[in-house]
């Protein structure tokens, strides 16, 4: 006989149910802590049951809540079946026909989704990749706490001083952080000079601010419709919200430089298997469009991309497609669809954008796909398509990014 457990995976606690291979619900529900007690009673029932060679045990990839009773019940030698969750909503959905959730009834379903086989596994990415992942999470939750620092200087901007925009496009760029830390609102500009305006970014390379634009500067700020109300008040929060930002750098700076050690430095490599992960990452940064963002992003929630077998089931992992829908004979794509490996797939569209710029023949792919009628949105995914069997290409054979062999059968194709 052989049982079938199912584990609705929560923070707190998790609910377990088992059925045998004759579709006896031997235990309903055993909601159980997500600690060591918790953990402990799972495994006292399962071994008054039977053997653990008996058993396959099926789970959600749910956030992070999943990893340490997955590790555990793998250690102690079970078959542990991880499941997208998108693969238990639609089980869920053709077998009682509405979409109706509890823990329990959750539990029941990965039970019986397991025991169908209609299922493909999930990944749990190596502890090297699984530390760049948490990294590279960190990073994305910096980068939205800056987001909303931008948005507040934005905000105030748009009161203190919205003529400024006329000579400074990027207010968050060096130059412009610069500016605004030193004079903050338009009011501040009062006892300002081309000279002092200037100064302010000799110690910058690469800048280009000149006496005309400081001109123009203090001609908007002496005719700002700005009126000064809490003008000191306005620019302290506003200088505030700059010495937020420029520590925010710095820590993504940082991160991203303890990302690159973790390849350069994975304690469970050798050093032949150093050295390959270090050439792979230079062989996909040899792709145009492709940078460093890019490929954290791919390795820290794809994992080891060789693991993918072909093109297809990597594209399908990332969800990298439009979603379609079909009045008569009238077809209209939509959004990328919202299922799949969310911040991997931003971060391939992205880089088809930029490839778009820089890539001469993905800027051919997409220009073909314009001319043939598709909408712009749509034919930047199929570069991103495009793009990731790239990647996959590059990751696995290991060798540098060459545009006559990737496109060598798509040329023979069209003539």
């Amino acid at each position: 006989m052989h049982y079938f457990v199912g584990i609705d995976i929560a923070k707190s606690f998790h609910v377990a149910c088992v059925v045998d291979s004759n579709d006896k619900v031997i235990k309903k529900s055993l909601k159980f802590n997500n600690d060591e007690k918790g953990f402990s009673e799972l495994l006292v029932l399962l071994n008054s049951i039977d053997d653990t060679s008996r058993f396959t045990i099926g789970m959600e990839a749910t956030n992070l809540f999943f990893e340490n009773l997955y590790l555990y019940l793998k250690e102690k030698g079970f078959k542990v079946v991880l499941l997208n969750p998108y693969q238990t909503n639609r089980f869920r959905e053709m077998d009682s026909m509405k979409k109706v959730k509890n823990d329990n009834i959750d539990a029941l379903m990965i039970a019986a989704l397991i025991k169908s086989g209609r299922y493909s596994n999930a990944y749990v990415s190596e502890d090297m990749y699984q530390s760049v992942k948490a990294l590279y999470r960190h990073k994305q939750s910096l980068l939205e706490e800056m987001k909303k620092h931008k948005r507040q200087i934005s905000t105030l901007l748009s009161v203190v001083f919205p003529e400024m925009e006329q000579v400074i496009k990027d207010p968050f760029n060096v130059t412009g952080l610069a500016l605004l830390q030193k004079y903050p609102t338009a009011k501040h500009y009062e006892y300002a000079s081309v000279d002092r305006i200037l100064k302010t970014f000799r110690g910058i390379k690469g800048n280009n601010f000149n006496e005309e634009k400081a001109k123009k500067l203090l001609e908007l700020a002496k005719h700002s419709i700005y009126q000064g109300n809490g003008k000191d008040e306005r620019a302290y929060v506003i200088q505030s919200h700059i010495r937020v930002i420029k520590l925010l750098l710095k820590e993504l700076e940082e991160l991203e430089n303890e990302m690159l050690k973790i390849f350069k430095q994975a304690p469970e490599l050798d050093k032949e298997d150093e050295q390959e992960v270090i050439d792979i990452i230079d062989n996909l940064r040899s792709i145009p469009g492709v940078s460093d963002k890019t490929i954290f992003a791919l390795m820290s929630e794809c994992g080891d991309l060789s693991r993918f077998k072909n093109a297809s089931h990597f594209i399908g992992y990332l969800g990298l497609y439009p979603t379609l829908e079909q009045s008569g004979n009238k077809l209209v794509y939509g959004h990328i669809a919202k299922r799949g490996a969310k911040l991997a797939k931003k971060a391939l569209y992205q880089a088809a954008i930029a490839a778009i710029r820089h890539n001469n023949e993905l800027n051919k792919l997409y220009r073909d796909k314009i001319s043939q009628g598709r909408a712009k949105k749509e034919a930047v995914i199929i570069v991103a398509r495009k793009l990731a069997q790239i990647v996959l290409a590059i990751y696995k054979n290991n060798v540098a990014y060459n545009p006559q062999r990737v496109f060598q059968a798509q040329r023979k194709n069209a003539s």
